[in-house]
């Protein structure tokens, strides 16, 4: 289910049963001469439609423009840099508002320059903000110190910041620190084949596109799609486990 799709009772169905919000972030940034823009956020978006379908969880609209940095390219080649602190602020403001529609998990999903990079620190920061914000408005002074947490209480853990590629995923061969080389090409011709032109990595396409271990003119849309199946299978496991505890 898509947030903005859903009627109003749809959401309190989702609210009841407790079902987690993802939320998909990412940027627009240049990603060589064969594939689009908005690599990063559209391989989170497509990773969390394949979870929700796979388990019960609310999509959320995604953060499109994160700080991407000029590293790569200049914003003549179409990346856009945003601030990294009025981005986190911007990003606390909508964690926020999620904790106060009830949901009682939110996973951000993060691709771009992985768990370590300004986009998932300002996002880090941002959840942690707010998990010790709300909780304190909710109930009151010294919420923490008067008596210990009860084991099913997850304040700590409602809001956390997931990569795309969780480990189980990466002892299966899928690769993170990837730009535009063999796995983000490869996941791209699985889902959106029409946006991939490998004719264009010619021997002057940047160095990124043809590393020794990278080369994105050998990706292949079968090898996406078996990085998708490991990638999808990570977060579903991951989902079930928040769930388990939770209800244990």
């Amino acid at each position: 289910m898509y947030l903005h799709h859903l009627l109003p009772h749809q959401l309190q169905q989702a609210l009841d049963q407790g079902w987690p919000l993802l939320v998909p972030t990412g940027c627009v940034e240049y990603h060589g001469p064969h594939l689009p823009l908005g690599v990063d956020t559209m391989i989170v978006e497509e990773l969390l439609r394949r979870v929700a379908e796979r388990t019960p969880c609310v999509v959320a609209p995604p953060f499109w423009y994160g700080p991407a940095s000029y590293a790569v390219s200049g914003p003549q080649q179409g990346s856009i840099d945003v601030s990294t602190e009025r981005f986190g602020r911007h990003v606390k403001d909508v964690l926020a508002a999620f904790w106060k529609t009830g949901f009682r998990w939110i996973v951000v999903g993060v691709h771009h320059q992985g768990l370590d990079g300004p986009e998932s620190l300002a996002i880090r920061q941002a959840a942690a903000e707010v998990a010790f914000e709300q909780t304190h408005a909710e109930r009151g002074d010294a919420w923490w110190g008067k008596a210990p947490l009860a084991p099913t209480d997850n304040i700590f853990e409602r809001i956390q910041v997931w990569p795309s590629v969780l480990p189980p995923a990466a002892a299966q061969g899928v690769e993170m620190a990837d730009h535009a080389g063999f796995y983000e090409t490869s996941l791209i011709l699985a889902t959106h084949p029409a946006l991939v032109d490998q004719a264009r990595l010619t021997a002057h396409a940047p160095w990124y596109t043809h590393t020794a271990s990278s080369k994105a003119s050998a990706a292949s849309a079968e090898d996406g799609q078996r990085m998708w199946d490991a990638m999808v299978a990570a977060w579903v496991n991951q989902i079930n486990l928040l769930q388990t505890r939770h209800n244990a």
